[in-house]
């Protein structure tokens, strides 16, 4: 549920925008789009919301290029910079914290919330 809101948003700006005759044919049409960690839980899942609620508009033929960015841990002490897992970290903290594994120090999660970019390339 929480992707489909996630691609309901998406979908209704590129709506707005072919309206405003981004793309004069609705020849070939790219989406591409970059999310954090936090924001998809399921790429199928993603991808499956696009294709229901793309069906039976100009977007239904689009290709969906989707690139999930990581949430990662900059140590604040060290400088230690880490990737982080799904099981590190809770999506549902508005404020995560992770620990250093290098010093141990309590640091903030940086990236991984919503929409970071959002591209329509018309062929």
């Amino acid at each position: 549920m929480h992707e489909y809101g996630l691609v309901q948003e998406v979908v209704l700006l590129l709506l707005k925008k072919l309206q405003e005759g981004v793309c004069p044919e609705a020849g070939n049409m790219e989406v591409v789009l970059r999310v954090g960690g936090f924001a998809v839980h399921s790429v199928a899942a993603t991808r499956q919301a696009y294709e229901v609620l793309t069906k039976d508009t100009p977007l239904e033929s689009s290709r969906l290029t989707l690139t999930i960015s990581p949430v990662t841990l900059n140590c604040p002490g060290c400088g230690y910079q880490e990737t982080l897992g799904d099981d590190q970290v809770d999506p549902h903290d508005p404020l995560p914290l992770a620990e250093c594994p290098r010093c141990g120090q309590v640091g903030p999660v940086h990236g991984g919330r919503g929409v970071e970019s959002l591209e329509l390339v018309c062929d």
